[in-house]
């Protein structure tokens, strides 16, 4: 099909899309959903896009960038039509304002991963001042960073929307393909930005975002073509079309974790809570069950699992590190926060059984769903359950979560070795070796009793490959719109035998 024929085909036609409901967050410094992302990522750009396929970084707002041979200083190229929805070009001081005002966003959770920007850890912490942040502007389609320690992969991570570009000037305009027209509780609608630098691209001019759980609903609506793509709940078996279902594995791990705000929950005390936990029973019915962190990467070596109970043997562990901490109460109390859903809480009723065996007295907290992530920060409850989906295909995308100081850090746990070893990965250009020095963190984090992985994700998208293209599955679940297109009714058999 030709792109004419594309054009007239999808003009003025809406792209519908089931998400699942909840309380969306449209601020690109301070999301990190992935919900929020397939919006995000169509609002706004940065110096690098994802691809669609491999999830590569490509070059978006950036043409070209070249590195110092240490490494340590970048120098970007924008494109010199790059402009923001409203017609207003983007310059390097519009990059540098949005990266300076993440830094000091203190909701941000993705801020840290600036802090190899010299001068911008002590800048996040309060502790240094905005022109402290190695970041200069030559022109205005220059702009240069200087980095502590060298990062490769920092282009894989400035595709991520925390990084886009955002108009720091009015509030109102998007860097990205699409613009928010409007938006509900219920409902966002999206139209193609015109003055963005690849508009001709575009082939879908408007799209529909309708926020529901009403499974049955959205099937028929799917069925009926009123929906075109659905990545929310969904009563798969009323589809009359099954091989527009798909489940695709995700770059992702469901798991428990601990917050260590009780000075006794030590690691010796959270090793024999380890023993005492119900693995098998928990990871029953998982279509991949994690026994560690990080999903399977091709070439990095996945630790010693998680996946030994014995609770004679967590009994003894607990007995001693409560006779070092001159403990003599018989039961000691936790409590765990949990989101609303009748799964979550037979699970949360097995391990309060198997921690009750050992002397651990597990109180339960049901928090609204809708409210549950933005809780954990200031909750004082000691256990949580996360699904954390990797925001580019590297463990570091997951061992950032636990570093001393990052923004992603629910845990307050810390760990200089382990810190230590991030920072020497990061100096490392064999990947090789670099695998080497992230698998002995990852093995610090799992022997630090910290935190219970349970299994990998699955994605659950409905689509009609007949009638829409572009759409290509991928392990983070990211899916340009921008990359999406409406194909023609396929001719019947009838009208075949005609001709």
């Amino acid at each position: 099909m030709t792109d004419s024929q594309n054009d007239s085909y999808a003009k003025n036609k809406t792209l519908v899309v089931a998400m699942t409901d909840g309380n969306y967050n449209l601020n690109p410094h301070t999301s990190a959903y992935t919900g929020e992302a397939q919006i995000l990522n169509s609002l706004y750009e940065g110096l690098f896009s994802y691809n669609p396929q491999t999830l590569d970084p490509e070059p978006a707002i950036a043409l070209s960038y070249k590195t110092s041979r240490d490494g340590k200083y970048w120098t970007f190229t924008l494109r010199p039509d790059a402009k923001f929805s409203d017609g207003r070009k983007i310059t390097s001081k519009d990059v540098k304002e949005s990266w300076l005002n993440l830094i000091a966003e203190k909701e941000a959770f993705y801020s840290s991963f600036l802090d190899v920007i010299t001068g911008a850890k002590d800048y996040r912490l309060g502790k240094g001042s905005r022109q402290d942040v190695a970041i200069f502007t030559k022109d205005d389609v220059t702009i240069s960073i200087e980095l502590d320690i060298p990062q490769s992969h920092l282009p894989k991570i400035l595709c991520h929307h925390a990084f886009a570009v955002v108009d720091t000037v009015n509030g109102t305009a998007f860097s990205g393909p699409y613009s928010l027209v409007n938006q509900s509780e219920s409902e966002f609608n999206l139209c193609k930005n015109a003055n963005y630098y690849n508009a001709s691209a575009v082939k879908i001019p408007n799209i529909k975002i309708l926020l529901t759980d009403d499974e049955k609903e959205v099937a028929h609506d799917f069925n009926t073509g009123k929906i075109h793509w659905c990545s929310t709940n969904c009563d798969t078996r009323s589809i009359l079309k099954q091989e527009s279902v798909h489940f695709d594995p995700l770059f992702g791990t469901y798991y428990y974790f601990f917050k260590l705000k009780k000075p006794w929950l030590t690691k010796e005390v959270r090793n024999a809570l380890m023993n005492a936990f119900p693995w098998e029973e928990l990871r029953m019915g998982s279509y991949f069950p994690a026994k560690t962190l990080i999903f399977p990467l091709n070439g990095y070596k996945q630790p010693v699992p998680l996946d030994y109970t014995d609770l004679d043997h967590a009994q003894a562990l607990l007995d001693k590190a409560k006779k070092s901490l001159g403990i003599t109460d018989e039961f000691l109390e936790l409590e765990f926060a949990i989101p609303e859903g009748q799964a979550v809480m037979n699970a949360a009723q097995t391990i309060k059984h198997f921690w009750g065996a050992i002397g651990i007295k597990l109180k339960i907290k049901v928090i609204p769903e809708r409210l549950y992530l933005s809780s954990i920060s200031g909750s004082d409850s000691d256990m949580f359950l996360y699904t954390w989906i990797g925001d580019f295909s590297d463990p570091v995308a997951f061992l950032e979560l636990f570093r001393s100081d990052s923004s992603l850090n629910e845990t307050l746990w810390k760990n200089s070795e382990f810190d230590s070893l991030l920072d020497k990965a990061s100096l490392t250009h064999d990947r090789t070796k670099r695998y080497e020095l992230l698998n002995q963190a990852e093995e610090i984090l799992l022997d630090s009793g910290l935190i219970m992985p349970i299994s990998h994700s699955i994605d659950l998208n409905i689509i009609d490959f007949d009638s829409i293209g572009g759409w290509t599955a991928n392990p983070l679940n990211i899916h340009p719109f921008k990359e999406m297109y409406f194909l023609p009714p396929k001719p019947s058999v009838l009208n075949i035998v005609k001709r």
